[in-house]
């Protein structure tokens, strides 16, 4: 009861920030001119760039499959593409980790994966997509280092400062929580080698399988193709954002130098709320009228900015839940055979 009690309160707790965002994100506009807006926009870029955009899916698909096979595992990479499909899908729900939980569930029940290392790997991946940020943020600061040092400082780092200065006004507490994290290292570290039983061997079989999953960057089979599914990866995901950028006569104006650094930040949105809902709209509406409120008049570039990364999500959103529940579909069908295989044998 508690437990559920305590996963209500997160959802509620995830939902209501998101929504909180939406409002903040429109608040003083006039909706009906960012919904006019949506007529401007030339759909056609916005399908092409969620085509390309599938690529990026299935290349994350065949590295998850490499990462996979370092651990003696062979799933069928039709497998694993729906199960991060259907993975992207779940993280748009309130829930912190359904995403990733999903994928390894599915893993679990179509290929017989345990949960603890496909988690592991999931995890890794989640490391490897932080490396990446920072790389592409380390580009920005090249092209761009004083535009983007100004929206950072604007969007992240001052708010994140003046958090770290409410800790600092509460010192006993900021000392309490200090003591309690390096306890629990210590614990671990002097408990990690015995078994017991119950809910401390589940939480050491757990902890276990996820350092097995981190392993398995350092044992690739096959490293070099790894890091090309990693770059592609990424340079899609730019690509598409790009592309959408085409779709309305005024942020065809944004130049590769602009484009990245409203990425950049845009990509941290994702980060805070489920899905970047709320966030994902309010970093890149401030950061891409930074650049048009320069060329265009206030209202007009006010509107465009508001209305742009909707534009961007909501597209986005569509073929996530599209393809989620496509993939929850097709899943039991091709896996039908095997199954189907599996309980003659049994029997």
């Amino acid at each position: 009861m508690k437990k559920k009690l305590l996963q209500a309160v997160k959802v509620l707790v995830f939902l209501s920030l998101g929504l909180f965002l939406v409002w903040f994100a429109v608040r003083g506009m006039d909706v009906h001119q960012i919904l006019h807006a949506f007529d401007k926009v030339n759909y056609g870029w916005i399908i092409l760039s969620l085509s390309i955009g599938m690529l990026s899916h299935l290349s994350r698909a065949m590295r998850w499959k490499l990462m996979l096979e370092t651990l003696g595992h062979q799933p069928k990479l039709n497998n694993t593409f729906f199960a991060v499909m259907i993975g992207y899908m779940a993280n748009y729900a309130p829930i912190p980790r359904l995403g990733e939980a999903s994928r390894c569930g599915i893993l679990k029940r179509y290929e017989k994966i345990p949960f603890t290392e496909s988690f592991g790997t999931v995890i890794a991946e989640r490391l490897i997509d932080v490396l990446c940020l920072m790389l592409v943020f380390f580009i920005t600061f090249l092209v761009q280092f004083d535009k983007i040092n100004g929206l950072a400082h604007e969007y992240v780092l001052d708010p994140l400062a003046r958090k770290l200065g409410a800790v600092q006004a509460h010192p006993v507490l900021a000392g309490l929580i200090l003591l309690v994290c390096i306890g629990g290292i210590v614990l671990f570290v002097k408990f990690r080698k015995k078994t017991g039983t119950g809910i401390i061997s589940k939480a050491f079989a757990f902890i276990t399988g996820f350092f097995d999953g981190l392993k398995t960057v350092k044992n690739l089979k096959r490293p070099g193709l790894f890091v090309m599914h990693t770059v592609f990866i990424w340079v899609v995901y730019y690509v598409t954002f790009h592309m959408c950028l085409f779709s309305l006569p005024e942020t065809a104006t944004v130049t590769f130098r602009e484009g990245i650094s409203i990425f950049a930040l845009g990509t941290l949105g994702v980060v805070f709320t489920p899905g970047g809902l709320g966030a994902y709209q309010i970093i890149v509406q401030n950061s891409l009228l930074s650049f048009l409120i320069l060329r265009f008049p206030a209202d007009q570039a006010k509107t465009i900015s508001a209305a742009f990364p909707w534009v961007v999500w909501s597209s986005q959103f569509i073929l996530i839940v599209g393809m989620g529940l496509v993939s929850l579909i097709l899943l039991p069908l091709l896996n039908k055979e095997q199954h189907e295989g599996a309980a003659t044998h049994t029997a």
